[in-house]
């Protein structure tokens, strides 16, 4: 329930949304607690940035493989990524990471313009040892998810979402932020998959080679983002950290590859 999350609690309509789901019978989530790990704290001014590409076909050829789809995999080698970050500074926790996933209102048929976006939580299995399960982990809770939004309202999802800049604003002291880091972050990473165009684009007649992503990051949202781009056959993942929490980013690249060559099925 949305009134049951830090921060976001105290957001305006979460009070809302979350009695019409109550009402609603909406199916129930997982428990939505972030674990304190070495992503929680104080974010610096300082970034790192790393970048990756892996091939599209064979991650659609994971999904076609264990029957998923491609955002479970792409989640699933996020949560593989930041579990072997964490066993490599000694801090995995024994329950999963919480993530917060962006992802679209806009309806196929709409004409308006602008960003239609809102965020959903979900856990990342990274607690999970062996990555098969961490994928079918990762496919029934993004299901359940799924569900749970396609039986709310879309006009409420907009009405909660429109209210999150001005929210947002409200907390932008630098010195609230440090504080929620501190004491409850609501969680831990963020990881974004975006469907891009399976063609290559030109500006001002020059092909686009790759496309890597670059987001943020706050003290509320966690020290780590991984963004996902498809485009013209590949996934390219722009990987951007707090340089004081995470001063290795660029082996999180080298753990995307490794991720994916572990779900393979002839592996």
């Amino acid at each position: 329930m949305l009134d049951q999350l830090p921060v976001v609690s105290r957001l305006p309509g979460a009070g809302r949304l979350s009695r019409w789901a109550r009402r609603a019978s909406l199916p129930e989530l997982p428990d939505l607690a972030a674990p304190h790990t070495p992503l929680s704290g104080p974010v610096s001014s300082h970034r790192r940035y790393a970048f990756a590409e892996l091939p599209l076909e064979e991650i659609k050829r994971v999904k076609n493989a264990f029957g998923v789809t491609v955002n479970d995999v792409v989640m699933t080698l996020a949560a593989s990524v930041l579990r072997r970050w964490l066993l490599a500074h000694a801090a995995l926790p024994d329950v999963p990471l919480v993530a917060g996933v962006p992802f679209s209102l806009r309806e196929r048929t709409a004409t308006t313009e602008g960003n239609q976006v809102t965020m959903m939580i979900t856990q990342l299995p990274t607690h999970v040892a062996d990555p098969r399960r961490r994928l079918e982990a990762v496919s029934q809770t993004m299901q359940q998810i799924k569900e749970r939004f396609a039986l709310t309202p879309a006009c409420l999802l907009r009405e909660f979402s429109a209210s999150l800049p001005a929210a947002l604003n409200g907390l932008a002291d630098r010195a609230a932020f440090e504080l929620v880091g501190r004491t409850a972050p609501p969680i831990n990473v963020i990881v974004s998959n975006i469907p891009g165009p399976q063609f290559p684009l030109r500006i001002a007649g020059v092909k686009l080679l790759a496309h890597y992503p670059v987001s943020v990051i706050t003290e509320v949202s966690g020290a780590l983002n991984i963004t996902a781009f498809s485009y013209d056959g590949r996934l390219d993942v722009g990987i951007i950290a707090c340089r004081k929490l995470v001063p290795d980013v660029w082996a999180c690249s080298g753990y995307l590859r490794e991720a994916l060559d572990e779900l393979k099925p002839d592996s």
